[in-house]
């Protein structure tokens, strides 16, 4: 498929994406409160400290070992099967005798029992998420879209299920729902690589060898990034309390669907750019980051406008003190979603490094504000202590991009009539096609 139809394809299965995980919270926030909202939110981040803390990105590695060092796909996906299954088990295995322990200390108001069920959903993340690098890196964005799918639309189906016929509380049976959603997901990876080579355990020493020492750094990257993303729910409960991290998770909710165009534009870049030349990979990035910009921004003027009626009407009155770090966090978006298309190219090109030494300085910077802000100003000092550490992020990205590349900035940033003409005829053929 050619690039404009990978990213048509892809951008229409995050829209679906995006309704279904608008609705989903909602049915949440409405069905166990703000309270409740915040609750969850802290459980799940939870499971999701853990995975981000153990699965260390062994699969970010798959476009460049493919396209730049010759592996074949059988040896990658029995690999990367055999890393998740040990990776996976071992992080649920050591969460599960800490999670007693560490849990009443730091997180106090979130029960324990619910969180030892979200821990079981790590292992079925670690290897959903390792395979599902490899249709990316293989530019099979139809078992990609299918796989990406597959956990939000399970997760409203199985939602909707328990809350009617679930005879315990209400927040039990969303935990419930989140972790039958994660097996799902798992269990559909192994049946959608199987479908495309020889599935089964390999442990090839040097290659494992040599994705781990990628991995790793894109781990750490990764990590950062999350922190950076999570830390101020856990700083606002332990300044405030569970209601205002619901609140605030109902911002961030938002917020992040703008996310889904770079998203979809860096997915689709990544393989162009792991398996073409560096002429083609510069001009391709740098119409991605135009488009990024031009859609970015005018997400943001969209929520703007319409971001205070939209939580009334969806999350009801008593949400309405999300509205304000709502608006906050727009540009911490704008310069987020340059980043994700920027450490998608550099990804690609074999410079974890570079992502690494970004999401780290923007985690510090990011601890260090929201300390200073959420005891002063409360979930829109998170909201700009957020938005700050983005930006600082985007920067340092940008400039080990330009001198890496020799793509100018501006090049990289300011929309051009060619790239306007292109999204509109994509958009009369994607019509004309129905």
């Amino acid at each position: 498929m050619s690039f404009v139809r990978n990213v048509s394809i892809t951008f229409v299965t995050k829209i679906v994406i995006l309704i279904v995980a608008l609705v989903t919270s909602i049915v949440i926030a409405r069905t166990i409160g703000p309270e409740g909202k915040g609750l969850f939110a802290l459980i799940i981040l939870v499971s999701s400290l853990v995975f981000y803390t153990m699965h260390l990105s062994i699969g970010s590695g798959s476009g460049y070992f493919l396209g730049r060092r010759g592996a074949s796909l059988e040896q990658l996906a029995g690999s990367w099967l055999s890393l998740s299954v040990i990776i996976g088990s071992a992080a649920l295995g050591v969460s599960l005798l800490l999670a007693p322990h560490l849990v009443p200390r730091f997180l106090p108001d979130v029960p324990v029992r619910l969180v030892v069920i979200a821990l079981f959903s790590v292992p079925f993340s670690i290897i959903s998420g390792n395979l599902n690098t490899l249709f990316k890196a293989t530019g099979d964005f139809r078992r990609y879209n299918i796989l990406m799918s597959s956990q939000p639309v399970s997760l409203l189906v199985s939602l909707l299920i328990l809350l009617f016929v679930y005879p315990g509380s209400k927040i039990e049976a969303v935990v419930i729902a989140f972790l039958i959603s994660r097996v799902f997901s798992g269990c559909l990876a192994i049946i959608l690589t199987a479908g495309i080579t020889r599935l089964r355990f390999h442990w090839i020493r040097g290659l494992i060898r040599k994705a781990i020492a990628f991995g790793v750094q894109a781990h750490f990257a990764t990590f950062f990034a999350f922190l950076s993303l999570r830390i101020d729910l856990v700083l606002i409960n332990f300044f405030m309390w569970p209601e205002f991290v619901g609140y605030y998770s109902v911002s961030v909710v938002l917020v992040e669907k703008i996310w889904f165009v770079p998203e979809v534009l860096s997915v689709v870049l990544y393989p162009r750019v792991a398996h073409g030349s560096e002429e083609e990979a510069n001009r391709l990035t740098s119409i991605v980051g135009r488009l990024t910009f031009l859609l970015t921004v005018l997400g943001c003027v969209g929520v703007l406008l319409f971001g205070g009626f939209l939580i009334q009407l969806f999350y009801g009155e008593r949400f309405l003190p999300s509205v304000a770090p709502l608006f906050l966090l727009l540009p911490g978006v704008i310069t987020s979603s340059l980043s994700r298309v920027v450490s998608s190219d550099l990804l690609a090109r074999g410079y974890p490094r570079v992502i690494l030494f970004g999401g780290l300085a923007a985690l510090i910077v990011n601890i260090l504000l929201n300390l200073l802000f959420i005891p002063r100003y409360g979930i829109s000092g998170a909201a700009v202590a957020t938005s700050i550490s983005y930006s600082l992020n985007f920067v340092i990205l940008a400039t080990a991009f330009v001198r890496l590349t020799g793509v100018s900035l501006c090049s990289f940033l300011v929309p051009r009539i060619a790239d306007i003409r292109l999204v509109s005829r994509r958009i009369r053929t994607l019509s004309s096609e129905k």
